[in-house]
């Protein structure tokens, strides 16, 4: 099943965001500094950059295959670029960039290890980020959730690259230096807003999902919501891997 993202664009702000927090753990750990030119990569509706420019003054660019998505990003005055990664070159020039970020896109592109390569090419003396989940991390990033949603954990490890996976294609485009740093998430409350952000499929794996599983576990789901009189909370995690060119 095909993930329509200009679709899905017109829900997204409700349900995705980066809290302060996640931000301030991304600026510490990629050395983000004022002036950096910067590009997002997979920026969706410009979430990542808006939030992080309310932090440092950068220079962001965002790029990302959905017009739509794009045209709610440009209303948050980033610089937007319309390209598919997944299946060209970045229209970019050599060493244009001090950073590239990628948050929790390397799991929408075939070959990972191309981009990752381009990435290198359009950095300068900079670092490429990519935020993502590890397959562990998976296990644990629906606990309340792969009750309702059985197929939902093993989709999720089929898209996403294990991060040593990721290592390799770091060391093999050139880069350096590589680290890791566990982002962690605020608790996330189970509760009605949260059955709200299901319903949306708020995360893209719920759209790969056959409608008689989606459905049944929208229903389980709110059995457990109701029946438990304070909400069940869970922190989210992901990691964090940053590879230097020099």
């Amino acid at each position: 099943m095909r993930i329509d993202y200009d679709t899905i664009s017109k829900t997204y702000d409700n349900h995705r965001s980066w809290g302060h927090a996640e931000i301030m753990q991304l600026i510490r750990f990629a050395k983000i500094e004022p002036g950096m030119k910067i590009l997002d990569l997979g920026c969706g509706t410009g979430n990542l950059s808006a939030q992080l420019l309310e932090c440092v003054p950068v220079n962001a660019i965002g790029i990302d295959k959905s017009p739509q998505m794009l045209n709610k990003a440009s209303k948050k005055a980033l610089q937007v670029l319309c390209a598919d990664a997944d299946h060209n070159l970045l229209p970019l020039k050599e060493r244009s960039f001090d950073l590239v970020i990628g948050a929790y896109v390397i799991h929408h592109i075939k070959n990972s290890n191309a981009l990752i390569r381009e990435c290198y090419r359009v950095l300068n003396n900079g670092a490429l980020i990519l935020i993502t989940s590890s397959h562990g991390q998976i296990e644990n990033l629906h606990p309340a959730l792969k009750d309702f949603f059985p197929s939902l954990v093993e989709l999720d490890k089929g898209r996403f690259p294990e991060v040593t996976e990721l290592d390799d294609f770091f060391q093999s485009a050139g880069f350096r230096n590589i680290r890791h740093h566990e982002l962690t998430i605020s608790r996330i409350p189970i509760d009605m807003g949260y059955l709200e952000k299901v319903k949306n499929k708020f995360v893209s794996t719920f759209h790969l999902l056959s409608d008689e599983e989606f459905k049944a576990g929208v229903e389980k789901l709110e059995v457990f919501i109701k029946n438990n009189a304070e909400p069940v909370y869970r922190e989210w995690q992901g990691t964090m891997i940053c590879g230097r060119k020099h």
